[in-house]
């Protein structure tokens, strides 16, 4: 049988329930391990180290929320996908649950298919994981299956909160203490950083697909800039544990956001170089190239974008009224259209020119 191999331990207090889900795992083929509270339970763990882990939550003497947090500071356990059952169906169980490193939720009574399904998908993802573990000098040196680890940090994205921002609503200040990785699901934001007159400079634009806040949860600091919606968003919100979690027991994950943030890191060079040397007219044709290329998906170009002087300004680091005098240039040139605080892009080739 092709789950022979696979041993899964389920800790159930009561006895009925216990034995139902034992049985319907062993005919799935199976190895089935069976705890009777949560002492016994992390017992097993250890001696056996399953594959996946089941768990109820309300239990006497030692809960569910008590085994997963016994069991995180076993070093064998790492990374061993856990799955809590229970009765109860409150957002505030489910959410406690997922924040303590719940890999997924099983709320009962569930069917058989919906154990089986969970189950094999749950140790499906795992395995990669494992695979990692053995050799993970040796994966991190070969060429990566970006595909695979893409998927791997879509992972954190399930089913999470979803915080929704109207068109100038904060998303967080500099100076708050990060709690979750953000992702955008749709809209945009953008990072910026306010001086002690109350100019701000825009750091970036984020859109659909971003990620925000991983610098600050890596460094264990402050945010060190602000996040607004300029557009109705959504945003998923990631707690930093799960984060982290992952990063531990997936390198590909890892090398992911190390490559994020060396890229940022990268960039916030060059625009320094570009602010201390470049012309405002080159300042300019970068800043509107850059929003287009954040609004405007490949082969869209000459559409309007949303894009003001005032962000123009916030972006290049040069006044408003330098901001205009170089978009009347532009105008005139032939190389951009305005209309009602939008702009459209005449003739990309000779703007790229500008900023180079």
């Amino acid at each position: 049988m092709p789950n022979a191999q696979k041993a899964i331990l389920v800790i159930e207090d009561n006895a009925e329930m216990l034995e139902n889900t034992a049985e319907i795992l062993e005919l799935a083929g199976y190895n089935v391990f069976k705890a009777c509270n949560g002492k016994e339970g992390v017992v097993l763990a250890r001696r056996h180290l399953p594959q996946l882990i089941l768990c109820d939550i309300r239990m006497p003497e030692l809960n569910g929320y008590g085994v997963i947090r016994a069991l995180e500071n076993i070093p064998e356990m790492t990374g061993i996908p856990f799955i809590f059952m229970t009765g109860k169906v409150e957002k505030a169980d489910f959410r406690k649950g997922m924040d303590l490193g719940a890999d997924d939720y099983l709320s009962k009574p569930f069917t058989g298919d919906d154990l089986l399904r969970i189950v094999a998908a749950r140790i499906k993802k795992s395995l990669h994981s494992n695979e990692r573990f053995d050799g993970q000098q040796e994966y991190v040196n070969r060429d990566m299956d970006q595909e695979k680890i893409q998927q791997d940090v879509m992972l954190l994205t399930d089913q999470k909160a979803i915080k929704k921002l109207r068109k100038k609503d904060v998303l967080f200040r500099e100076g708050d203490s990060p709690d979750f990785l953000h992702f955008i699901v749709s809209g945009k934001i953008k990072t910026f950083k306010s001086n002690e007159f109350g100019k701000d400079y825009i750091i970036d634009i984020h859109k659909q697909g971003d990620f925000l806040s991983y610098a600050a949860l890596l460094e264990d600091s402050k945010y060190r800039e602000s996040a607004i919606a300029i557009e109705n968003a959504e945003v998923a919100l990631i707690p930093g544990q799960e984060f982290f979690r992952l990063m531990r027991t997936n390198s590909g994950v890892a090398m992911k956001f190390v490559k994020l943030l060396c890229y940022n890191f990268s960039e916030s060079g060059d625009k320094l170089l570009k602010l201390a040397y470049d012309s405002s007219r080159k300042r300019v044709a970068e800043a509107i190239i850059f929003v287009s290329k954040r609004y405007l998906s490949d082969g869209n170009s000459g559409l309007f974008f949303a894009l003001n002087r005032e962000n123009i300004s916030a972006l290049s680091g040069i006044s408003p009224e330098s901001v205009s005098r170089n978009l009347s240039n532009f105008k005139e040139e032939g190389l951009i259209e305005t209309r009602n605080r939008n702009i459209k892009i005449i003739n990309q080739g000779k703007l790229e020119s500008l900023k180079n």
